[in-house]
């Protein structure tokens, strides 16, 4: 018998929305493209990066942002998913203002529209949580939607002033 998927309600996303626009002034502005080179060399494979074994206290709260996160995601709320995102993290998503794809601005601004459930996304497993050297805590986190499984190590940074740890960085695993 097949486990239960693990499918973070979306009446799970508490947090408050994000404000939109998502980049305040001077955050994010990209400056004047220039040329890419004709070819570039292939980035190195990503390696798991080396720290101390998190307390649980910290694995149960970067447990809790994923889990808000993805509720948020499948109650289609992406403005509060966001929330639970560093600026940092915004900047590398979308670069700035003038680099957000128009149908996902729509999508953003539109309102909420649930996930179908079959499309949900799951926690399959959020392993490997360690501390890292700069304070920061790294996880590798494995998500599904039923017929997609998603490997990510993200970072995690903690927002003192909101008093949780936030998404600041997300690697695609092999």
């Amino acid at each position: 018998m097949a486990a239960a998927r693990d499918v973070p309600a979306p009446e799970e996303c508490q947090v408050a929305p994000r404000e939109f626009p998502l980049f305040p002034a001077g955050i994010g502005q990209r400056a004047a493209a220039t040329p890419a080179p004709l070819a570039t060399p292939p980035a190195p494979p990503f390696t798991l990066p080396v720290g101390d074994a998190a307390d649980t206290e910290t694995i149960a709260a970067v447990t809790a942002t994923v889990r808000e996160s993805l509720a948020c995601r499948n109650a289609g709320e992406l403005l509060r998913a966001y929330t639970l995102f560093t600026q940092d993290m915004i900047v590398a998503l979308y670069g700035g203002p003038a680099t957000i794809d128009p149908e996902l601005r729509r999508v953003m601004t539109e309102g909420a529209r649930p996930v179908p459930r079959a499309r949900r996304l799951a926690i399959v497993a959020i392993a490997g949580v360690v501390t890292l050297p700069d304070g920061r805590v790294g996880a590798v986190v494995v998500t599904e939607t039923g017929s997609r499984v998603f490997r990510d190590y993200l970072v995690f940074e903690n927002d003192p002033a909101g008093g949780r740890w936030l998404i600041d960085e997300s690697v695609p695993l092999e």
